[in-house]
């Protein structure tokens, strides 16, 4: 299967309406891809979750709720089977919340949402996981990686970089820190371009601000192409 882009909408705010307008050519357009959303924007006091799903779906696509969740068993359960009904397709939970993930992932039976364990963030690299956790990133990434399996979880999220560490492991992955040669940023400790994600065998990415941040409607469906591109051109 080929890498399937989601857009990370991470500007869903109190700005929610203005946001879907901004970016309507981009989300009614014929490209393949999902839409991510942000905690914020699902803890919006201008707009009920309910509508911020609801406005989303109406473009037919993916959704991708964007929790990064690590609370107690019965927390995360009862936050679960909101999102299930109201037919989210992803969410995710910190794979080092441990055995408080099965009650979370137990709740999705029976319906089309699925669990992604988070291991490490692609803002992050060596000097914080050998501070918090007394090893490498990629020793990390493949511990959280197992455990987020075996603890029932559909699949994992990771950065770009760290796909190799995972390829013998069965299960969808979901790659973070996509950084093209014609934008660059600063959030991010480790990058991959597209065609790198797509290399590495990720069935989803998530891409926002190369994307969002160019300065017209035009620009941003050129962005948006040209890296749907990038990683099709791998397959």
């Amino acid at each position: 299967m080929a890498t399937q882009l989601f857009l990370a909408l991470d500007n869903l705010k109190e700005g929610s309406i203005q946001t879907l307008v901004d970016t309507s050519d981009l989300l009614e357009s014929e490209e393949s891809f999902g839409i991510k959303f942000n905690l914020d924007a699902a803890l919006n006091p201008y707009m009920p979750l309910s509508h911020v799903v609801k406005n989303l779906k109406c473009f037919g696509r993916l959704l991708f709720a964007d929790l990064k969740m690590w609370n107690g068993s019965r927390t995360m359960e009862s936050v679960v089977k909101t999102f299930v009904d109201l037919g989210v397709d992803f969410i995710n939970v910190w794979a080092s919340a441990d055995e408080q993930l099965e009650k979370a992932v137990k709740a999705t039976e029976g319906s089309k949402t699925k669990v992604l364990g988070l291991t490490i963030l692609s803002h992050y690299g060596d000097v914080h996981c050998q501070k918090w956790y007394k090893r490498t990133t990629r020793e990390a990434i493949i511990d959280f990686s197992r455990y987020a399996v075996e603890a029932g979880c559909h699949g994992i999220i990771l950065p770009g970089t760290m796909l190799d560490v995972v390829k013998d492991l069965q299960t969808t992955k979901m790659a973070t820190g996509m950084r093209t040669d014609w934008y660059k940023d600063n959030r991010h400790k480790q990058e991959a371009t597209p065609a790198e994600i797509a290399i590495g065998g990720a069935d989803y990415a998530v891409c926002g601000s190369p994307i969002l941040k160019q300065p017209t409607k035009e620009k941003r469906i050129a962005a948006l192409r040209k890296i749907l591109e990038e990683m099709r051109q791998v397959v």
